[in-house]
């Protein structure tokens, strides 16, 4: 065999756990092709459940230049097993997978644990989808980078504001995420009035109910989910202060700001570093404050047409496919 030069492709396994899951489509779907223009050619494995499967996934890992786990954490074996296969081992991530969404065992909260720790000991590069997440990975001595997920601009239609009734509020989401805006929707049904009518739209698997404000459900599919957009006149990202949330990379206000809507967030973890506020968005605290800033934007077509350039801007500058392509060939090119 010859030697490997410079020249030569540098060959990477992705391991994944669902192809049909959205961050793999997301962060690393779109780039495959464009990192194979330059010279990174990527494999995709799925890792099963299976103890020899995973086994015989962790000892192919020798002809690669790299291995990239996404969202895995490992066992303690399989770590060690992967570390002795691999040349490089990068783990990508943009979720709090060290913790739990919701409330569970305290047997299951220490294998986790365990995993996180296992997990942690092998890398030689953590991508961190936010900074909260690279910070859980560098108190534990990992290299890391920041890089959030990204879009493709050209597939976002861009929506041009006017005065309209009612104003339609947009939530991108699914049912684990739910019980955020649900945790929310007393204030979003304060802010309207009877001079400013609002109709909320929910995007997702599963959506909510009201009896004050109007509420639209469209079930999420990625063509739905576009048009939805630029039909609505602001975008919302309500979410709690708790460990999980704070590992979410606030990929819907990206699609938000994509399609030149406004945002009204929650200043909780990535939400507070993406939305430049009285620029692109709003941040509000407080339920009042949520109520609020409904309104102000509500009441303002020239407002939200000026925040939503100004988002859009802004996703081309930060947020676009490019970047995570320059980026992504840089580190795995070293």
């Amino acid at each position: 065999m010859p030697a490997r030069t410079n020249n030569m492709p540098k060959r990477v396994l992705l391991i994944i756990s669902n192809p049909k899951q959205a961050a793999y489509r997301l962060r690393w779907e779109q780039l495959l092709p464009r990192l194979a223009q330059n010279g990174i050619e990527v494999d995709v494995a799925v890792r099963t459940k299976g103890m020899l499967a995973r086994r015989k996934l962790a000892q192919s890992a020798g002809p690669y230049d790299a291995v990239v786990l996404q969202r895995k954490l490992l066992d303690g074996w399989e770590a060690r097993l992967l570390r002795r296969s691999a040349k490089r081992v990068i783990l990508d991530i943009d979720d709090a997978v060290m913790f739990h969404a919701h409330r569970v065992s305290a047997f299951s909260q220490w294998r986790q644990a365990r995993r996180f720790n296992a997990t942690a000991k092998i890398l030689d590069l953590v991508v961190a989808g936010n900074d909260y997440l690279a910070e859980q990975f560098a108190a534990r001595g990992c290299p890391c980078r920041i890089l959030p997920t990204t879009v493709d601009l050209d597939q976002y239609l861009v929506r041009q504001h006017q005065a309209s009734t009612p104003i339609r509020l947009v939530w991108i989401g699914s049912r684990s995420t739910l019980p955020y805006l649900q945790q929310f929707l007393p204030y979003l049904e304060r802010a309207q009035t009877s001079d400013c009518p609002l109709e909320l739209v929910t995007v997702a698997d599963g959506t909510v109910q009201s009896a004050v404000i109007a509420v639209r459900h469209i079930p999420w599919s990625l063509p739905v989910e576009r048009r939805a957009l630029v039909e609505g006149d602001i975008g919302i990202a309500p979410t709690p202060q708790d460990r999980w949330a704070q590992g979410k990379c606030g990929f819907k206000i990206i699609q938000y700001m994509a399609s030149a809507l406004p945002v009204i967030a929650s200043p909780v973890g990535a939400n507070a570093q993406i939305v430049v506020e009285h620029q692109t968005g709003l941040l509000p605290q407080t339920g009042p404050e949520w109520s609020a800033a409904i309104r102000k934007l509500a009441a303002d077509a020239s407002l939200r047409q000026t925040m939503g350039t100004a988002g859009r801007e802004r996703v081309a500058q930060h947020y676009s496919l490019p970047r995570a392509v320059e980026a992504w060939t840089q580190w795995l090119a070293e």
